[in-house]
């Protein structure tokens, strides 16, 4: 059975206010490409469908489009959950008429887990819909009082799912949350990823997936094993922070095979708008040269290497980078005022001593010998002037 894993879609986002649907569009139109080209068996969704809970008119059209196409006309079937991002009530609304034209989305997280069982070649293979669910709610489907921390209360909901009676079944998880792998291997977190709790304590581990030839996990937005090839994460398929600017985006493709061995690709998708950083001072980045070397269209985070104040800088990027969403300055004014720095004898110093000073106590640096020389130059001019 061949399946297309994908997680954390966030139809909906902005980035600083910037509206991604346009991008998000684009990235759904060659996920609807590559599933006409490779002919999956199943599409799965791993959670965080939409950004927010309450999504927008325009959010909800765009994945509208976008299953009917995959279901309706490339006669694909979608399974799909619910993340901490998404309502579970309202996206699992009309689960009834939906699973039967094959859409089957789990919304909020229920006991028993939902299932959905496909066929190939070899057999039936059991879909479990585990939707997002925070500790309090895990523990008031268990109906217990007992003091669970979220991997012990994950651990029972898992027991209940009753994988060894099967005999040659074989079993697919669609998760949502940090799932920690038990080889040690340290899993690559995001900026753009909400915290599940205060503190990030919601986790479990890998250790208790034993039965499933394959777990598809969302939340985390970069592509990752978590301890072994079978159990994946599939990441977001666009940028969603600069702290995944050098990260490949795509969808899993899992070919499963009839002993429950799997075969893992990521199908790389390439983005409508591109994130990244420049770095110079504001002159150098504003050169048409530079400008051009790239899309100027890109979602952009300019850090100026400039010393001392500019011009309103943002507006000059924006002239040039229409989508620049942050800027940052490499070299900060220091914040303390000057009678806070050493006492300066004024009758003592000269005028190129004073500025000297002046400037170490604003700045944070020393002048370098060109400059001292241009300085020397100038009051050397002042005097003549005189």
């Amino acid at each position: 059975m061949r399946m297309f894993h994908m997680a954390d879609l966030h139809i909906g986002k902005k980035l600083n206010h910037i509206s991604l649907l346009e991008d998000q569009q684009y990235m759904l139109e060659q996920v609807v490409a590559a599933i006409e080209r490779q002919q999956p068996d199943v599409l799965l969704l791993a959670g965080d469908i939409y950004d927010r809970r309450n999504p927008s008119v325009e959010a909800v059209q765009l994945l509208d489009a976008f299953l009917s196409q995959v279901v309706l006309q490339c006669k694909v079937p979608v399974i799909a959950i619910s993340g901490n991002h998404d309502s579970g009530e309202r996206l699992g609304f009309a689960q009834g008429i939906l699973s039967r034209a094959g859409l089957h989305i789990a919304g909020r997280c229920t006991l028993p887990v939902p299932q959905v069982v496909l066929q190939d070649q070899w057999g039936p293979v059991v879909f479990h819909q585990l939707s997002y669910a925070d500790l309090a709610t895990l523990k008031y489907l268990l109906q217990t009082t007992d003091p669970l921390d979220y991997q012990q209360a994950m651990e029972q909901v898992l027991q209940t799912l009753d994988l060894n009676g099967d005999n040659g079944v074989r079993h697919v998880l669609l998760a949502h949350g940090v799932v920690a792998g038990r080889d040690g291997t340290e899993l690559e977190y995001c900026d753009s990823e909400r915290e599940l709790t205060i503190g990030g304590t919601e986790f479990w581990t890998s250790s208790q997936l034993e039965g499933f030839s394959y777990v598809a996990l969302g939340h985390l937005h970069g592509c990752q094993r978590s301890g072994t090839d079978r159990i994946r994460y599939a990441g977001s398929p666009l940028k969603y922070s600069f702290s995944e600017e050098r990260q490949q985006k795509g969808l899993l493709q899992i070919d499963l095979d009839g002993s429950g061995d799997i075969v893992a690709e990521q199908l790389p998708l390439m983005p409508l708008r591109d994130l990244r950083t420049i770095r110079g001072n504001l002159q150098e980045l504003l050169q048409e040269d530079v400008v051009q070397a790239a899309n100027a269209d890109d979602y952009i985070r300019a850090i100026l290497t400039d010393y001392g104040e500019l011009l309103e800088p943002m507006a000059q990027l924006k002239e040039k980078y229409p989508n620049t969403v942050t800027l940052e300055r490499e070299h900060q004014m220091l914040a303390e005022p000057m009678q806070d720095g050493p006492r300066i004898d004024l009758q003592t110093q000269t005028p190129e001593q004073l500025f000297r000073n002046f400037y170490e106590q604003i700045t944070g640096s020393t002048l370098t010998e060109e400059e001292l020389t241009v300085l020397e130059e100038c009051f050397q001019q002042v005097r003549e002037v005189e």
